[in-house]
């Protein structure tokens, strides 16, 4: 077997120009790693064909790709417009409504019985992510007349945005966990909590599922200034976190969004939990067949900062290129990726002189790997693993070498594939390392002359988990 040309993993909203099996397939051999569904959208009869489409195809391909599923979170959106869209042009007059209506160009329905009472004359709101932006003139009763500022197209669903405004409700809506109920029942992988305010947010959806006897990956989604504040407590509590740049750009003076990136991204590598970088990364490819040139460069330089993964939303959802889509994101990974081990010595040696020297022996155990690898060729670091966690703190330092993870869990294995440069593989024993070498050199991985680096865990007195690492030539 071959190994994927990129270790970014690829995150590909499924949606209406995505949802059928042969595009699903195509989306994989593009390079998707995650299948991510907007539960904001469809409903459950939809969604459970959607996911049994993913597997069924993904096992057909022999292809791993987890699910990400999507809670819609306490978002104020757009209703049902006719056709599902429609334009809206400068210095218009529109209408934004709590009446249960179809809307079009005058009249747009709000999913939110108190938006009348959340805006006043002289509020700028923002429809789809900040494309869109009104100005309140007058608010009677159920309607908030508006001025279209800046226009363009709307999409039923989107989002609407009003800075400033703290909702006085949880996070988690009875909708989400309705929602999350489902996604346990249909076996997905991971869930993205929307609008996460504290680590409360993330304990409410993990407590959930630990009451019907279920475990759930957990990525809290950063899109408002409360969580950009309480960040430290949310990544402790949570599995992994999105950097949503769309709800975020918007909540928070956009000029700041890229400092903001390139912190939460470090905090995440620091404590070895993979961080998604999402939101309009390719984004005129929607409409597109080539992205721009900002575009590309904005992809790298998430793969630079040290993202695990990078998300298409809108382009494999609705867009009419999504199979372009992801095969340039696979192209920019591996690019960009190339050049990063060309210098990857350098990255190594400063990320040993963050992991502390009075930490634990997983740290103990890192600090070794990095200098094994900047001493001697290594062609592959093997790391069976319980909970996922060695092969993560190995990612974080994003070495050229493929992480070759082998787990017994298949729900484990399918959380690392948010993690950078990590193939799982699922095993019934990870104790048997020679059982381990056997697989890989079957699959045509490995070969004779091979250097590579074994990590294991062999309980000795009160120590558990990895706290040896092996390495040797492949005979």
């Amino acid at each position: 077997m071959r190994l994927p040309s990129h270790k970014t993993k690829i995150i590909a909203t499924i949606g209406p120009a995505s949802n059928s099996k042969n595009m699903i397939e195509r989306l994989i051999k593009a390079g998707m790693n995650v299948a991510r569904i907007n539960f904001a959208h469809g409903n459950f009869e939809q969604h459970a064909e959607t996911i049994e489409t993913i597997r069924e195809v993904s096992e057909r391909l022999n292809t791993r790709v987890a699910i990400l599923g999507d809670l819609p979170g306490l978002k104020i959106r757009v209703g049902k417009l006719k056709g599902d869209a429609v334009v809206l042009h400068r210095g218009q007059t529109v209408v934004l409504t709590n009446r249960g209506i179809e809307g079009d160009e005058t009249t747009i329905p709000v999913e939110c019985e108190a938006f009348p009472k959340l805006v006043s004359k002289g509020d700028v709101i923002y429809l789809s992510d900040g494309y869109i932006t009104l100005k309140v003139e007058d608010v009677q009763g159920n309607d908030v007349i508006c001025r279209v500022i800046v226009g363009g197209t709307l999409f039923s669903r989107k989002g609407i945005n009003i800075p400033k405004i703290n909702l006085p409700l949880e996070a988690i809506t009875e909708r989400d966990l309705e929602i999350l109920e489902f996604a346990l029942e249909h076996g997905v992988d991971a869930v993205g909590i929307s609008f996460v305010g504290s680590a409360y947010d993330v304990m409410k959806v993990k407590r959930f599922a630990e009451k019907r006897g279920k475990q759930i990956f957990t990525i809290a989604k950063i899109e408002r200034p409360d969580a950009v504040r309480n960040f430290d407590e949310i990544l402790n509590a949570a599995d992994g976190i999105m950097i949503a740049r769309g709800d975020l750009g918007v909540e928070m003076p956009i000029e700041k969004l890229p400092i903001i990136q390139k912190k939460l991204i470090n905090k995440a590598n620091l404590v070895g939990k993979p961080v998604i970088t999402a939101t309009q990364m390719l984004v005129s490819m929607t409409a597109d067949k080539i992205p721009t040139r900002a575009e590309v460069t904005d992809v790298a330089n998430a793969i630079l900062d040290g993202t695990d993964a990078v998300m298409l939303s809108e382009e494999t959802a609705i867009g009419k290129y999504p199979v372009e889509a992801v095969r340039m994101m696979a192209r920019i990974a591996k690019t960009t990726e190339a050049y990063r081990e060309s210098s990857g010595h350098t990255r190594m040696l400063e990320w040993k002189e963050k992991i502390p020297k009075r930490g634990t022996i997983k740290d103990a155990i890192t600090r070794s790997i990095i200098e094994a690898l900047n001493t001697v060729d290594i062609k592959y670091i093997l790391t069976p693993t319980r909970t996922g966690q060695t092969a993560r703190l190995i990612s974080r330092f994003k070495p050229k070498q493929w992480i070759l993870a082998f787990a017994e869990d298949e729900q484990v294995c399918n959380s690392l594939m948010f993690s950078y440069g990590v193939y799982p593989f699922c095993v019934e024993d990870t104790t048997n390392e020679q059982e381990l070498i056997q697989l890989i050199k079957d699959l045509g991985i490995v070969k004779t002359n091979d250097t590579v680096l074994l990590t294991s865990g062999k309980p000795i007195e009160k120590t558990v988990g990895t706290n040896t690492i092996k390495i040797f030539t492949i005979a």
